[in-house]
């Protein structure tokens, strides 16, 4: 028996695997795309409109970003425009109240100077009851006036009650059941108007519903007594 020696080469035997393996796999790849190519695919086309595509998603993500931004432009200016909407609001509702306040001194120094009765002798010029913002907490304003060319003094008092429901009952009080000072009436002495006023605090529960006053002069034979009723209802209780 004859001994045959035979070169032993490693990498000879990797090369030709891996050349195999590249043949294989472009064999793979040229049928991939003779296959496409057949059934009508173009790699080419597919490719640039790929391409295209890829170029509109960016414009539309532009546009998208550009709308974003004016949206959030327009909403602060609506923010804007709301704020000072308010603030104009208010102004002109805090006007229109001045112009009525106004309105009223106006008529109320005008009833003093020429009166539309000259010879009417003692007016109530202005009955009111207001909050004071305070739960049961309220003030009466009474203004009293006599004409100018009268220059006597016109003296008297002044008697308030209130009537409205107390546990579902009606009731009435009288100026000492609903101020601190518990006073009976309030007296007035004056020669040509005279402002008073004072702080009411209306029981637990009480729900007013009209207040009535009652002027009574002590002077002054043209000066008759003046009563008046306001409705209270709106106050609440």
């Amino acid at each position: 028996m004859s001994l045959v020696v035979k070169p032993h080469n490693p990498w000879r035997m990797r090369i030709m695997i891996v050349f195999g393996i590249t043949i294989n796999v472009m064999a793979g790849w040229i049928l991939y795309e003779y296959g496409r190519f057949s059934s009508g695919f173009d790699s080419v086309s597919a490719y640039k409109e790929r391409a295209e595509m890829m170029g509109i998603q960016d414009e539309l993500e532009d546009q998208i970003e550009s709308l974003r931004e004016q949206k959030a432009v327009l909403e602060r200016e609506a923010q804007i425009e709301k704020k000072a909407y308010t603030e104009l609001d208010i102004n002109l509702k805090a006007l229109q109240l001045e112009s009525q306040e106004l309105k009223e001194e106006l008529a109320f120094y005008r009833g003093i100077v020429s009166p539309a009765n000259a010879s009417a002798g003692l007016r109530l010029q202005r009955f009111k009851i207001e909050s004071t913002g305070q739960p049961r907490n309220y003030r009466s304003k009474v203004v009293l006036t006599q004409v100018l060319k009268n220059h006597r003094l016109a003296r008297g008092y002044v008697r308030l009650s209130m009537e409205g429901l107390l546990n579902g009952q009606l009731m009435t009080l009288n100026l000492k059941d609903i101020t601190e000072k518990r006073i009976k009436e309030i007296q007035y002495r004056f020669k040509y108007f005279q402002n008073l006023e004072e702080d009411l605090v209306l029981p637990e529960g009480f729900q007013p519903l009209r207040a009535m006053i009652k002027v009574i002069p002590t002077s002054g034979k043209a000066h008759k007594t003046i009563e008046k009723t306001i409705e209270l209802a709106k106050l609440g209780g």
